[in-house]
Formats: C-alpha cells, structure tokens, sequence
C-alpha cells in the first residue's frame, strides 16, 4: 500500500513527498497537509536551483565563504563586498570588471558571485572568453546564432572569464562584441582579465571595436584591480613547506 502511495506520487512528480512524507508528524488534517506541501515546495526550490546551477556552466563551484578578501584589492569608491555579495549591481544591470595577474582570485570571485545568484533565483552563465567564442562561431556557422541568442534573454548575469589568455581571430571577435552590445543596460556581466584595456585590442584585433567594446563594457561598471601575489603560487609553497616540516 505504502509503496503505491509513493509510486502515486512520483506520478504526480511530488517527489518531495514520496522521499520524505514519512518525516511529517500528523497533529491535525490541516497541519498535515499544509506541512505536505511545505516539503514538496522546498525540496521543488532545491531542484531549481540545482537546475540553474548545472545550467549556468560553472568549470568549477566556488563559494563566497572560501574567497579571501585581500587588502591587496582594489573596490572603486562606492563599491563595496557587501554590494557585490547581495547582488545589488544585478538590480541595478551594472557590470564588475575585474583586472590582475594570474591566479589573484579573479575567476574564484566571479565564479562565487554567479553561485550566489543560481541559488538566490537568478539565472547566471559563465564562460571562458575562448569557449564562448567557439560556441558563437560554431552556431553562427550552422546558421543557429539568433536562436542560441535567445537562451540568453532570461540570464541576469553573465560572466566572461580570461579575456586576454587567447586572442581572436576577426569573426570571434565581432561576435564576442554582439553579445555584450545585446547585454549593454539589459543584464549584468563579470569579465575578467589578466590585461588592461590598453592591451586589448591584441586580443580583439581591431581598435575600432576594442574601443567600441571597452565603451559598452566600462558604462555602469565597478573596475576592480587585484594585486598581490597568486594563490595558488603562495598556496603550494605553503604545502611545499609543511611537507619538509613533516619530514
């Protein structure tokens, strides 16, 4: 009997129900179904925001409480952790630019800010500079751009990672620039990158639309600067040395 009752609620797709119904303690019929619905409700915000998080293409999970702030960053004046944390720049369809040298905790930032976003309901996508490229040349080749185009009109925020690593070629590059034009005053975007904007234009190519791109990208925007040594350098001379202490 129990056992149908559940198979009756996967049907249903309830299946907040069918895993954790017996974890509900009966006082009243109308408690009991209130505390029903309770739990399929969270256990379906769950599974969104999983959706959302597998949807927006993360290489890798990074969360807020594991990035450390350093007093080598650099916050404009009126931008603060706070503000970026809460997403307030999402509201607001501003962009966060961020510059340093490899491995200063960029992509660690951007990444943190995106989870954030899946898991307070808004939709994030994340891309490398150079994967983006290829997918925009990819499907305007198969004739299928606009469509693929339109996934983005819901995404709130996107970020833009390693722009500088790969330079590209004229195509990418004019296409690259199609997508932040679409996002300009629309959506939120988070770039990162290891140049300044003097030194784009070796990635794009062409001045003309470096500076055309550059124009879009810094209107509404908070530019922050990373310093410092990288993480990931200090973090393995820091295991370096506690393997010669153990021995």
């Amino acid at each position: 009997m129990l056992d149908t009752m559940e198979v009756s609620m996967k049907k249903l797709k309830l299946g907040g129900l069918a895993k954790d119904w017996r974890s509900v303690e009966f006082k009243s019929p109308e408690q009991y179904l209130r505390d029903l619905l309770d739990l399929e409700l969270k256990e379906r915000d769950v599974n969104r925001i999983n959706r959302m998080v597998r949807t927006a293409g993360f290489n890798v999970l990074k969360t807020l409480d594991d990035f450390i702030w350093s007093k080598t960053m650099e916050l404009p004046s009126g931008l603060t952790r706070q503000y970026m944390e809460d997403l307030h720049f999402v509201e607001k369809k501003e962009n966060l630019i961020f510059m340093g040298s490899v491995g200063t905790g960029k992509t660690h930032l951007a990444t943190a800010i995106a989870l954030n976003a899946c898991r307070l309901g808004k939709k994030a996508r994340f891309f490398t500079a150079a994967s983006l490229a290829n997918i925009l040349l990819e499907k305007n080749q198969k004739g299928t751009l606009n469509n693929y185009l339109k996934t983005f009109k819901s995404v709130e925020l996107m970020v833009i990672d390693e722009i500088g690593f790969v330079p590209l070629h004229k195509e990418a590059a004019e296409l690259l620039f199609q997508v932040v034009s679409n996002c300009y005053e629309r959506k939120s975007l988070i770039i990162t990158s290891n140049l300044e904007f003097s030194g784009w234009n070796t990635v794009f190519g062409d001045n003309r639309l470096t500076a055309a791109l550059i124009d879009r990208l810094i209107h509404h925007s908070h530019i922050v600067i990373f310093s410092g040594e990288s993480y990931r350098l200090i973090q393995s001379m820091n295991r370096q040395r506690a393997n010669k202490e153990t021995y």
